[in-house]
C-alpha cells in the first residue's frame, strides 16, 4: 500500500466527515428555524396577539416574539421573512403568483414586530446566548452593548390603557423601550404615533369607534394642555 493511496483515502475520509458535519449542522438549523416559525405563528394568532389574559402575559409574549425573530436572523432567516412566515405569508416568486393583500390585523402585527425588533437593535441588544435565553422566558435582561450598556429596558404602552381598559393586553399597543420616567408628558412624536395606532386598531376591529374617539379626544386634549403650559412659561 503506497503513500499516495493512503493520502487519497485519508482525504476522502476527511471530506466525508466534513460533509457529514455540515449536513448535521444544516439539519439542526433547519429544524430550529421550523420551531421558531411555529412559535411565531402561535404568538401571531388573534388570541395571542390581540387578547392576552393579562398585561404581564402580553409583555412576556412580545419579548418572546422579538427574541425568536433575533434568533432566526442569527440563523440566516431575515426578520421580514421570519415575520411573514409566522403570519403564514409565503414568498412570492413570480408575478403570476397570488398577490393577496395582508389584512389590517396582519399589517398591524407586521408593523408591531418590525418596530420592536428595530428597538431591540437600537437599544444595543444582540442575539448572544445570555440575551436570547432571557428573551425566551419573556424577560428583558440588562443591555450588554452600546451607549445604554448596563441599563435596563421596559415594555410600555403606546396608548395609556386608562384611555381604553384592556389595551395593555394587546401586543400591538406595546413597545420595548428605555425606561420612561413615570408621569412624564408625551412628546409631539409620541402623541402622533399613539393617534396613528388608534386609527390602525379601529380599522383592524380591535377597538370600537367610541373607544377610538375617546382616545383621539384625550390625546388631542393632552397636546393642547402642553401647548398652554408652554405659552404660560
Amino acid at each position: 500500500m503506497n503513500l499516495r493511496y493512503i493520502l487519497t483515502r485519508a482525504a476522502a475520509a476527511i471530506l466525508i466527515i466534513v460533509v457529514a458535519l455540515y449536513s448535521i449542522d444544516y439539519l439542526k438549523k433547519k429544524q430550529r428555524l421550523g420551531a421558531i416559525v411555529s412559535e411565531l405563528k402561535s404568538l401571531s394568532s388573534d388570541s395571542s396577539f390581540f387578547r392576552q389574559f393579562s398585561a404581564a402575559d402580553a409583555e412576556k409574549s412580545l419579548i418572546r416574539a422579538i427574541g425568536l425573530i433575533a434568533e432566526a436572523n442569527k440563523l440566516g432567516l431575515d426578520p421580514e421573512a421570519a415575520i411573514d412566515q409566522g403570519l403564514g405569508i409565503k414568498k412570492k416568486y413570480f408575478n403570476s403568483d397570488d398577490d393577496k393583500e395582508p389584512t389590517y390585523r396582519e399589517q398591524l402585527i407586521r408593523s408591531t414586530l418590525r418596530s420592536n425588533y428595530e428597538n431591540f437593535r437600537k437599544l444595543g441588544y444582540t442575539p448572544d446566548f445570555y440575551t436570547l435565553e432571557s428573551f425566551e422566558i419573556g424577560e428583558l435582561p440588562p443591555v450588554r452593548n452600546g451607549p445604554l450598556q448596563g441599563s435596563m429596558a421596559e415594555v410600555g404602552t403606546i396608548i395609556d390603557s386608562a384611555l381604553s381598559p384592556g389595551l395593555d393586553t394587546v401586543l400591538a399597543n406595546l413597545e420595548i423601550r428605555p425606561i420612561r420616567e413615570k408621569g412624564k408628558p408625551l412628546t409631539d412624536v409620541e402623541i402622533a404615533i399613539a393617534k396613528k395606532l388608534a386609527v390602525d386598531l379601529e380599522e383592524a376591529g380591535v377597538i370600537e369607534e367610541i373607544a377610538f374617539l375617546r382616545i383621539q379626544s384625550n390625546l388631542s386634549g393632552e397636546k393642547k394642555a402642553e401647548e398652554a403650559e408652554s405659552m404660560e412659561e
